[in-house]
């Protein structure tokens, strides 16, 4: 049996912070500037935002930070199976996000990267162990002082042993605006229940790609809100190791939680609300509508047998949040 102690999903009385972890610009296969970008997310009501080009590390923070605002410096690093036919197809990619850490992750870093450093992908040639060398990227990354995410699995033709097992990410992206509107592949939590079934603990991730080309417009469609005390980089950072986030298309949540043995999510108002959770087959419930009114709270009684809990709520419109998971007492 299984004892989920009471407990909140985000902190109590923290603000709450709008952010974008995945953002391109003209420094690679983006259409905006620097420039550009922030001023586009702080039009839509963001308070930070990482800009991460392909193979690039920036940290423009110096130039964009104020009161309200902030960057987060980061890179999308890369790691390539290409065909060895001569035609050099890409058969299947590793994006996996280097983040600037916390104040104490980037004191005890070995190394730390330069503003427009460039990190070499790596290419592999008619096959790989892909999950040895997408431990490769991370430990590279996490050695330079980074949080790290790992990116859209379904868009990159990735299996599952190649993600599975794979150490060092805070997070997963579940929804990347981007590739949903390119092909419908960056909408999917099947490779983050994977891991959380196999006893790995990781958040899930929304974003956009943003790069903004003209016949396919990829910004404002998938954001993390953060709770954390100030508009910090080491704090922000730290609520993202922490897991103190919520990801989301378009619905928000209050909170979400344990409470006298029952499970709970506060959202606003929504057609569907599932418990998601760990165990055997059938854990786990659905709340809808079903044409009532709309679902801006539900509640859920626990088994004991559940191995982690988290809430996906969709709106009307068919967008969704998910909450971050919570996990029993050892």
């Amino acid at each position: 049996m299984t004892h989920f102690a009471d407990q909140t999903g985000l902190p109590e009385g923290l603000p709450r912070y709008k952010g974008n972890l995945h953002s391109h610009t003209v420094n690679s296969d983006g259409h905006w500037t620097p420039e550009q970008s922030v001023a586009e997310h702080r039009s839509h009501g963001y308070q930070f935002l990482c800009l991460s080009d392909h193979d690039l590390f920036t940290d423009y923070s110096g130039a964009f930070d104020t009161e309200d605002f902030i960057i987060l410096p980061g890179i999308e690093a890369s790691a390539v199976l290409v065909s060895d036919d001569g035609k050099d197809a890409r058969l299947a990619t590793h994006h996996i996000h280097g983040i600037l850490g916390t104040d104490e992750m980037v004191a005890a870093a070995p190394r730390r990267f330069a503003h427009m450093e460039r990190l070499e992908p790596v290419i592999c040639r008619g096959g790989w162990d892909g999950r040895a060398v997408a431990q490769q990227v991370v430990d590279d990354l996490a050695a330079h002082g980074c949080a790290v995410m790992y990116n859209h699995p379904i868009w990159s033709r990735v299996d599952p042993a190649d993600v599975v097992g794979l150490e060092g990410c805070f997070a997963i992206e579940v929804h990347n605006f981007g590739t949903v509107e390119e092909c419908a592949l960056g909408h999917d939590t099947l490779f983050w229940d994977l891991m959380l079934r196999r006893g790995q603990r990781l958040g899930g991730v929304a974003s956009d790609d943003n790069h903004n080309a003209p016949d396919l417009p990829d910004s404002f469609g998938g954001w993390v809100m953060v709770a954390a005390p100030e508009l910090t980089r080491d704090a922000v950072v730290r609520a993202l190791v922490e897991g103190a986030f919520y990801a989301s298309s378009g619905p928000s949540i209050e909170n979400w939680g344990v409470r006298d043995g029952r499970a709970w999510v506060a959202c606003s108002p929504c057609e569907r609300v599932s418990l998601i959770a760990g165990g055997p087959v059938g854990v786990g419930e659905t709340r809808r509508s079903a044409g009532g009114p709309l679902l801006d709270y539900a509640e859920f009684e626990l088994h004991g047998i559940e191995t982690y809990l988290r809430f996906e709520c969709v709106d009307a419109t068919g967008h969704a949040a998910w909450s971050n998971p919570l996990y029993p007492e050892a």
